[in-house]
């Protein structure tokens, strides 16, 4: 018992440890996305739906059990023979004739008769097939177009899952990047501020000196805060995009250093965009697909349907009076005759729409030829403002050293001194804001091209 108390809280410590990097990110988020399952049952279900589509046309068989109760009602009927005597020339009846009809007068009696109804119960199996109908025909063809959407609807919610993941990695990383220059930014100031108050005691400094530093540390010190809550921020937001519990500790084993070596950037930039492979592209083109399939379902409605069946009827329990046949079959053809126009109006309503659709998917590629320009064009230009920005960080940080020595020699003033680790911070957060943004072009190009 000890040992469990001991062992199951580190199993379950252990557990609730995720190291990921970001390829590893991808794969699991592909696999636990709720937004993602949901996506998967739609193409399930549309699935499912084909073969409910399908089955409408193959043979439909279905039973049936009655039982009536006619509360001992009694049928009266009446063949005539109370309705006085007929006026017949018996001089013209031969020895048959007059034999029959004496019969007869015998069945009839006083002209009245009744039929007690028993009680009944059948049990009926009817067997129906669809002959013709060009509505199921290209109706099969929509629920198959639909399963299709529904997969293309699945593969662009994955692109929107890998890119969510990917931009929320990069997003955590430059946060805790930003987070540990601060750090080292507010380390550097304390060890200054450490030694100016040292000078300041041998009245080698000033208060003011002093006051300044502080000043800079407090700023400093602050910002670092709101970045924690940033760095929480983003952690939380990589959870949910994985689908893990909130409480799940998330540990990011890639650093940007790592990523950024891994990509040709100027090889990206230089690939070719294909239009057809785009994941809305693809979607458009088959959702006009599908529109014009329901223009071809309207037009159907001209034509007839035809449908075969067949039925066997058994009694268990019948009256003396039952005409009901046990085996009946048949075809019925419906053939449509008139419809004041609803038809006609419907299929040019289906045709504008398939119209509609056509000039959508137009715009729509109109659109991502711009696109693609413009995002070819921030991603150079993101490459460029990197390589400046990488540039300006070490120049800042010469000065930075520089005035640092020249403050200690007593050259240069405090004012200096946190003038430069400004600028030294301000060139660390525009090189880390431009790898973001190199990232993030990075991303949104690779999205347009399918190459997530």
């Amino acid at each position: 018992m000890l040992i469990s108390a001991v062992v199951y809280p580190l199993a379950a410590q252990q557990q609730a440890t995720m190291s990921l990097s970001l390829k590893q990110a991808k794969e699991f988020a592909l696999e636990n996305n709720r937004v993602l399952k949901n996506a998967q049952y739609d193409v399930a279900i549309s699935k499912k739906q084909i073969w409910a589509n399908i089955a409408q046309g193959l043979p439909q068989a279905e039973g049936s059990i009655d039982y009536t109760d006619f509360f001992n009602y009694e049928v009266e009927l009446n063949f005539g023979g109370g309705g006085g005597t007929p006026d017949i020339d018996f001089t013209k009846l031969d020895a048959g004739d007059l034999e029959i009809l004496s019969l007869l007068n015998q069945m009839m009696g006083s002209g009245t008769s009744t039929i007690k109804m028993d009680n009944s119960s059948s049990a009926k199996f009817q067997v129906s097939q669809l002959v013709f109908s060009g509505q199921y025909l290209v109706g099969l063809k929509i629920a198959k177009i639909a399963h299709h959407l529904t997969e293309l609807a699945l593969e662009s919610t994955e692109a929107d899952i890998i890119e969510a993941v990917t931009s929320s990695y990069y997003i955590a990383l430059v946060t805790i990047e930003s987070s540990k220059t601060l750090d080292a930014s507010i380390e550097n100031l304390n060890k200054t501020l450490a030694q100016t108050k040292v000078m300041l005691a041998a009245g080698m400094a000033e208060q003011v000196d002093v006051d300044q530093l502080e000043l800079a540390v407090m700023m400093l010190q602050n910002t670092k805060s709101q970045m924690q809550r940033a760095v929480q921020m983003s952690y939380n937001l990589i959870r949910f995009q994985l689908g893990v519990d909130a409480n799940t500790e998330i540990v990011l084993t890639e650093t940007l250093d790592d990523i950024i070596g891994q990509i040709n950037f100027q090889a990206l930039a230089g690939d070719s965009f294909v239009l057809e492979n785009n994941p809305t592209y693809k979607m458009l083109l088959t959702q006009e697909e599908m529109t014009g399939k329901m223009m071809q379902l309207e037009k159907w409605n001209y034509a007839p349907t035809i449908v075969g069946f067949y039925s066997y009827n058994e009694k268990l329990i019948t009256t003396d009076f039952d005409m009901n046949p046990k085996h009946i079959a048949g075809v019925t053809m419906t053939i449509p005759i008139f419809s004041s126009g609803m038809r006609n109006a419907k299929v040019q309503q289906k045709k504008i729409e398939f119209e509609k659709s056509k000039n959508t998917r137009l715009m729509v590629q109109d659109q991502l030829l711009m696109q693609e320009k413009q995002y070819r064009f921030d991603l150079i230009n993101a490459i460029e403002q990197y390589e400046l920005q990488k540039r300006g960080i070490d120049v800042a940080k010469r000065i930075y050293d520089n005035t640092e020595v020249k403050y200690t020699h007593g050259v240069a003033s405090s004012l200096q001194l946190t003038q430069a680790s400004d600028n030294y911070l301000k060139a660390q957060n525009n090189y880390i804001s431009a790898l973001m943004n190199l990232l993030q072009a990075k991303n949104n190009f690779d999205k347009l091209l399918n190459n997530l």
